[in-house]
């Protein structure tokens, strides 16, 4: 098990990605609170609608960013918080 990964919803090919990395993968209302890293289309784009993210998990901005290029940044991140 890599770790699970709260993804924004718009994101399917991250989360298509991901999967077939091994990662388990969640939406952003289901896993903000226990997911190791969190992936979002914009950083001001969240569930709630407000510009604030509540989590303590790394927060990586996918936009600009290939789903290999994101998966990287998921990789880097949890070699950082393990």
């Amino acid at each position: 098990m890599k770790g699970i990964i709260a993804v924004d919803d718009k994101l399917v090919n991250v989360r298509q990605t991901l999967e077939a990395q091994g990662y388990q993968v969640s939406g952003l209302d289901q896993g903000m609170t226990s997911a190791s890293v969190v992936v979002v289309s914009w950083m001001n784009d969240n569930v709630t609608g407000d510009q604030s993210i509540m989590t303590k998990a790394k927060v990586i901005e996918a936009n600009g960013l290939s789903a290999e290029e994101v998966v990287s940044e998921v990789e880097r991140a949890m070699r950082i918080n393990h």
